[in-house]
């Protein structure tokens, strides 16, 4: 009972045929922040349900009837909301692909989502993508976060010690002192020859920020070495009292990122490579494809670029897709369009590229049961699949997607859908 307010503010109803929801008293509408109906209920209506607004002989919804009820914000919002008579009503929770809840949703739903302050370091993910050592990483995690005990950080913590810096014994230590300014970190960044960013100012996590911009991962790599390594340093001089020059703490840092590379380069090649990107039928032709999303008007649409296996232009196709609501549906329902468009041309093989992870895990997993509006479209794709004899789904980078993403980005400007099955369209001649 605690939790009733949580669910209730996260919770919405698929609707299905409509034959199970009420008009007015079940949360309907998938779009946050209010999924209520708004329109004043008319008393005549009490306990009508969404059934009642759909026409049957379409199955789609009947626009003289919300024009005669609903005011005009409500009936924009009711045209979004997708309809599929041949599924009865589901409760999901909003925001997940599958709609289940999560703990990690219903902790987002009470705190809300992380706003950086300006001035913080926002560039997480690239940190965590970095690769070297686990301790490495953990150890830039603290140092961003300014919670190495840095002789400043533990007088604020109210630690009775000497201010200044254990390496130089001159200034007050903080964490730009120890690993940038300091007269000793100094002389390890020379003897490193690295073409760091200038080592100015009082804020590491704007330094930091500005060397994942500038490095290559093998530069990166070497300074997150000599960073880890420069602290090792001073921690040996607080409770060793010793300093070793400087070319011997670049040598160690050095050392340490080779034999890490060695070891885990062995790793990588021995380790088998994913069948579903290394087998393929050189007469097997391919498909990449791409959707677009408008988050405002929930506008979507697809574009597709059919090649053959070395890399020639077979066909093409863009169009507009139904409202969406979310970038995953637009996406799921892009998928669904290109098998259609595959199988109108005779084609039992292909295999599909996509740059959407999520799409590719919920078609390729095991789960059958998906209570949002994106299990319809998952649904109709895994039964168009069903009927091709090779169709293999593969991850590539959004930058080897440009052909279908421009065509995709194309279709907001056209009327119907167009089609090339000679000629690639300029849009993509120049990307494939």
């Amino acid at each position: 009972m605690a939790a009733h307010e949580l669910v209730c503010s996260g919770v919405r109803r698929r609707i299905g045929d409509g034959k199970a929801t009420l008009i007015w008293g079940h949360p309907w509408f998938p779009n946050d922040p209010n999924p209520m109906v708004q329109t004043i209920m008319p008393e005549a209506l009490n306990g009508a349900l969404v059934s009642g607004l759909i026409d049957p002989a379409t199955a789609t919804w009947d626009l003289s009837i919300l024009q005669d009820i609903f005011i005009p914000a409500d009936i924009e919002r009711i045209l979004k909301v997708p309809i599929t008579p041949y599924y009865d009503y589901s409760w999901f929770w909003f925001g997940d692909p599958g709609g289940c809840y999560t703990v990690k949703d219903g902790y987002r739903r009470i705190i809300g989502n992380f706003e950086p302050q300006p001035g913080t370091f926002e560039k997480w993910l690239h940190l965590w993508k970095i690769k070297c050592p686990a301790k490495w990483r953990i150890f830039l995690w603290r140092a961003l976060s300014n919670v190495l005990p840095t002789t400043t950080n533990l007088i604020l913590k109210r630690v009775e010690i000497d201010p200044t810096c254990p390496m130089c014994g001159n200034l007050h230590e903080d964490i730009m002192h120890s690993l940038l300014l300091c007269d000793f970190s100094k002389s390890v960044w020379h003897e490193s020859t690295l073409h760091v960013p200038n080592m100015i100012g009082s804020d590491f996590g704007e330094w930091f920020g500005n060397v994942l911009s500038m490095l290559t991962a093998d530069q990166l790599f070497l300074a997150v070495a000599v960073l880890y390594h420069i602290w090792r340093t001073r921690n040996r001089a607080v409770w060793e009292g010793c300093l070793p020059r400087p070319i011997s703490v670049w040598r160690a840092a050095h050392s340490a990122a080779a034999a890490w590379r060695s070891t885990h380069a062995q790793v990588d090649h021995r380790q088998p490579q994913s069948p579903t990107l290394t087998v393929h039928d050189d007469a097997v032709l391919r498909c990449y494809f791409d959707a677009g999303f408008q988050a405002h008007s929930a506008k979507a649409t697809v574009g597709a670029v059919l090649l053959t296996h070395g890399g020639e232009f077979v066909a093409a196709f863009n169009g507009q897709l139904p409202y969406c609501l979310s970038p995953l549906m637009a996406e799921t329902l892009a998928c669904k369009e290109v098998l259609s468009w595959l199988r109108g041309r005779g084609l039992s093989a292909v295999h599909i590229y996509t740059d959407c992870s999520t799409l590719k895990k919920l078609l390729t997993s095991a789960q059958t049961s998906l209570f949002s509006y994106v299990g319809f479209a998952i649904d109709a794709t895994r039964a168009i699949l069903s009927t091709f004899h090779i169709c293999s789904f593969n991850l590539v980078p959004r930058s080897n997607n440009r052909g279908a993403h421009s065509l995709a980005a194309l279709a907001y400007t056209q009327v119907s859908s167009l089609y090339w099955d000679t000629i690639p369209p300029d849009s993509i001649s120049d990307l494939i």
